[in-house]
């Protein structure tokens, strides 16, 4: 992150370029966050089905 100062001394260009380059980056986090959301989400999931399948087990061997 830039300072005040810095911002401040920067052409019209530049100013351009930095906040679009800040886009691309905010565009790429947020694509990687979702990614690893869904990851998450399907690993949670599988653990859930796996602990389902071995009540499962344990109420058939009872």
């Amino acid at each position: 992150m830039k300072t005040n100062e810095e911002l401040q001394g920067m052409t019209h260009d530049e100013l351009v370029a930095y906040t679009q380059n800040l886009q691309r980056e905010s565009e790429e986090y947020k694509k990687s966050m979702l990614y690893y959301s869904e990851e998450k989400k399907k690993i949670e999931s599988k653990f859930d089905n796996f602990k389902n399948m071995v009540k499962s087990l344990v109420v058939l061997v009872d």
